[in-house]
Order: C-alpha cells, then structure tokens, then sequence
C-alpha cells in the first residue's frame, strides 16, 4: 500500500509542476535563466574605465554568469568584468563576487555611503541531484519487485515519457547580501550581529525569533534591514 502511496504522490506532484508551469513562469532545467527572455540591459564592464553597451540580456542561474545577444549570436560575459546591469524595467543586478550576480532589491544612503539589500539565487544543485537518485531508486525498486510494482513503474515511465526532465521548474537557493559602510556581507545571523551595535544584539535575537524571521525571504530580509540598519 505504501507503494502505491508514493506513486499516487508522484502523479499529483508532477500534475502539480505542470499546472504551476502553466500559470507561472519559473527558471527550469532547459533555460535556468533569471529572466523568462532576454531583454535590453545596459551592460557597463571593464577593470579601469566603464564601457557602456546596450545588449540583450539575461542571467544565468546555473554558473551566475551574465549571457547577452551579439550580432546574433549568445555570448558569455567574461567572470569579474561586468560591474552593473541595468534592465529596461529598472532592474539592476550587480556582481556580489567574481562568481555571484545578484539583483538589486533595495538602495539608500546611510552615513553618507552607499548602501544595498541584494539578492541572489542560484540552482541548488544538491536538491536538483538528490532528485534524480531518488526518482531512480523508486523506479529500480518497483521494477525489482516484480508483478504488480514492475507494471506500475512501467506506467510511471509510459506516464512521464512525453515529460522531459529539464522542462521541469528547478530548486532555487535564495541568499541575501548587504552592502554597508563600504563592506559586503551575507546577510545571515552571526555577519548581522558583527556589523549593528552591540547595545541591539539582544534586541536583534529577541526580534528574529518573535517576527519569524526566514533568512531566504525577502520580506524577512527587509524588516532586518529597515530596524537594524536604516533606522540605526
């Protein structure tokens, strides 16, 4: 019985992807990109001098690398050069390290300098695999028992033979950085404490666990910013 459980969940997670697919675009395996298509961005790069150029764009989400148009042709902008991006709709994604593009979801000026909330999201490439060998292992073992199970995994197979593996929305990683008095810093509970006063560190632990504070939530993320940091 409890085979034909997990295979029953199978059916209503697959049938649930589809539908989730149907009325929300999400990044999947076949195009991990930040954006549903490339869009005009103004793309500014170099080392010593900026160069301005506008380009369709797009952020890949697999190796955080910045993909443009050129001339036709899908190019990959080298790691370490691109210094900001500027969509259309205002959207701005900046290089958190030489590896890491993030979005831009918050800008001020506190103390006089430059500060920023930005997110980042990457493909979990952890839960992507520990889905594979999971739905391998399921399939294995109900053609191993034979009979009944084997004919089952036989009609998941014939079930899923019209649904490609990389059409499927893929596990996302949501982490957050802030930019403050000139330093960058995920935005996790031991950097937070390091970087407010000492005075509110109590203040800080007693308000994360009383406002259900979730550190891949932007909403979170905000409260965290706007108390302890703008209204420092």
């Amino acid at each position: 019985m409890k085979h034909i459980q997990v295979i029953l969940l199978f059916f209503c997670a697959a049938f649930h992807l589809s539908a989730q697919r149907k009325s929300e675009w999400q990044p999947t395996g076949e195009w991990p990109f930040a954006n549903q298509k490339f869009m005009p961005a103004t793309v500014y790069t170099g080392f010593f001098s900026l160069k301005k150029t506008v380009v369709p764009c797009n952020i890949h989400l697999g190796n955080q690398a910045l993909w443009y148009v050129q001339n036709d042709t899908l190019m990959e902008a080298n790691p370490g050069t691109v210094v900001r991006v500027e969509f259309k709709d205002s959207t701005v994604y900046v290089p958190v390290t030489t590896s890491l593009m993030g979005k831009v979801v918050r800008e001020d000026t506190l103390n006089g300098k430059l500060a920023r909330v930005i997110h980042v999201v990457e493909v979990d490439q952890n839960e992507v695999d520990r889905r594979w060998r999971s739905a391998n292992e399921m399939t294995t073992g109900m053609l191993q028992g034979g009979g009944f199970l084997s004919s089952l995994a036989s009609g998941v197979a014939d079930a899923n033979a019209g649904i490609r593996e990389e059409e499927q929305p893929i596990p996302l990683n949501h982490t957050f950085y802030f930019l403050y008095n000139n330093e960058l810093f995920e935005a996790n509970d031991k950097n937070i404490l390091k970087h407010i006063n000492q005075s509110r560190r109590k203040e800080y632990r007693i308000f994360t666990r009383s406002a259900e504070i979730l550190s891949e939530n932007e909403s979170s993320i905000m409260k965290i910013w706007d108390k302890f940091f703008v209204n420092y």
